[in-house]
């Protein structure tokens, strides 16, 4: 606090940072620094900024004649030694000592508007500096706080006029409206163009904050003058900064969000070319395509061949066809029913069929499906060795018969054996002569 004493006034060498600093982008600092004030007192917190301090107070509001309402109200108090320096007047207020009190944090206010840290601070450091410059000079100061209030400083008296939004938000008891309706004291602490604390008194310039311009009392048309210190030329020429006031992450995702942005932009612009190159492919084959059916058009069409009548036993359909449609739609499902069962009883037959294969039926005698689920197929060599079997013993077979004969040969003449079918044909044609015999009444034949 002791830095904004001022023995001598500030030259531009005093104020390198708003040198290179365009007013939008001081405002735009101070338009942080404001809502960050703001946040902490709706905490509950006092907060300094280096030339006094920002807080909640607790008052009475007096509405009719009787009644006092309980406000929350907030005030900004001058540093005291700021005040007995410049010599400065200003309203009594007492901060309770329960209130805690914070510093403003660059490091949010930075990240919050994407400034480096050091540019945010002495940003404010030296618009704090101007500021004291002002009140060493005698000039008439209003310093704009962003959604809070004006700080005005006329003839060495200091006042602080709030919103009337940023009133009404801080109250907590809820009797700020009424209180400001009904006591004209509250009254004076709103800002606006009536007759209240802000009023500009003297005819004199104001020098307005953080604009850091001058501006002419009851006289809107006149234009304000610039009291900015103006950035040197650069060695190279041209009236480039020399610094960056943006965070370099910041700027590393802008670049990464423009690289994207062109890529979107290009493939668009690629998109829109195709479509144009379409478009216009179309429009050279839409007269082709006209000539070829003007000339279709103009041919002869061959005869329609007459329709084939059904003969009157055939039933004709419908003229729905509803009817049929039903029919055709539940054959179908009967067929798939159909399909769908016999699936399933191929799968079951084939699971059957491997359990046997793999020796997990019963044995293959006993299985009551022999020709389902015996397996028919017999390789090659398998039968050409049951076929040599076969052969083999009707070798042996003839052989035998073979020998017989030639043994019964050596022994001698045998009794012709015919064999039983001639036996039984030989039988059957006696009983027929000795039953015509009979009937002649001629002897029996002996039989042999």
């Amino acid at each position: 606090m002791m830095k904004y004493l001022l023995f001598k006034p500030l030259g531009p060498e005093d104020l390198p940072t708003l040198k290179e600093l365009t007013t939008s982008e001081i405002c735009k600092v101070w338009a942080g620094a404001s809502r960050y004030i703001r946040r902490q007192l709706l905490q509950k917190r006092a907060v300094e900024i280096g030339v006094g301090t920002f807080a909640l107070v607790p008052a009475r509001a007096t509405v009719g004649e009787d009644t006092a309402l309980p406000v929350e109200r907030p005030v900004f108090r001058p540093c005291r030694f700021l005040k007995k320096f410049y010599k400065l007047k200003c309203a009594k207020a007492k901060i309770p000592d329960e209130t805690p009190f914070v510093q403003l944090d660059f490091e949010q206010i930075a990240a919050e508007i994407h400034f480096r840290r050091e540019i945010v601070e002495q940003c404010i450091h030296e618009t704090l500096l101007f500021f004291a410059g002002a009140l060493r000079d005698n000039k008439e100061v209003e310093f704009s706080f962003k959604g809070i209030g004006i700080l005005a400083v006329r003839r060495k008296v200091v006042s602080m006029t709030f919103l009337d939004d940023c009133l009404l938000e801080l109250d907590g008891t809820g009797n700020m409206l009424a209180a400001l309706l009904g006591d004209s004291k509250m009254m004076r602490t709103v800002a606006f163009a009536g007759k209240n604390d802000f009023s500009r008194l003297s005819r004199d310039e104001v020098i307005t904050l953080p604009r850091l311009a001058v501006e002419t009392p009851h006289q809107p048309s006149a234009p304000a003058i610039s009291l900015k210190p103006r950035r040197e030329p650069a060695p190279w020429g041209g009236g480039a900064r020399r610094v960056s006031v943006l965070d370099p992450v910041f700027l590393a995702q802008r670049r990464v969000s423009l690289a994207r942005q062109r890529a979107k932009e290009g493939e668009r612009a690629k998109e829109g070319e195709r479509a144009k190159a379409k478009e216009a492919g179309q429009a050279r084959l839409l007269p082709v395509i006209r000539e070829k059916s003007q000339e279709e058009l103009k041919q002869p069409r061959p005869p329609a061949q007459p329709r084939l009548q059904l003969p009157a036993c055939v039933p004709q359909p419908s003229g729905t066809g509803t009817g049929s449609l039903r029919a055709e739609r539940a054959e179908k499902r009967l067929q798939l029913l159909m399909a769908s069962k016999r699936r399933e009883v191929e799968a079951e037959v084939w699971r059957q069929y491997r359990a046997n294969r793999a020796g997990r039926n019963t044995e293959r005698g006993q299985s009551p499906c022999r020709h389902v689920f015996e397996d028919p197929y017999r390789p090659p060599h398998l039968l050409r060795k049951a076929y040599a079997e076969k052969l083999k013993e009707g070798l042996q077979e003839k052989e035998r018969c073979q020998s017989a004969a030639r043994q019964r040969a050596s022994e001698g003449p045998a009794e012709l054996h015919l064999p039983g079918r001639a036996w039984a044909a030989k039988g059957e044609k006696t009983r027929l002569l000795e039953r015509r015999g009979k009937a002649q009444g001629l002897p029996a034949t002996p039989r042999s």
